[in-house]
């Protein structure tokens, strides 16, 4: 995958991420696991929760790596 493909890549999943019905639904499945987590310690609910958190920070994690491609190709381009 080159580079530009990966930036297009990142840039589609960026957007499906932030898609508002989406976080509402990740927002509300960490609530309702958070109440099972309260109730009764379990740690594949404690693993949910933390990949439904990761899910809802992925944009963030694409972006700081969208940036560090586009500063890569930005040098290439200067070298040139």
């Amino acid at each position: 995958m080159t580079h530009h493909e990966r930036l297009a890549e990142i840039d589609a999943l960026t957007a499906a991420l932030r898609c508002p019905a989406l976080l509402a639904h990740l927002k509300d499945c960490i609530s309702e696991n958070t109440d099972r987590l309260i109730s009764a310690e379990h740690d594949q609910t404690r693993g949910r929760i933390k990949a439904l958190r990761d899910l809802i920070n992925l944009p963030e994690a694409l972006q700081y790596e969208r940036d560090g491609i586009a500063a890569a190709l930005s040098e290439q381009s200067d070298a040139a």
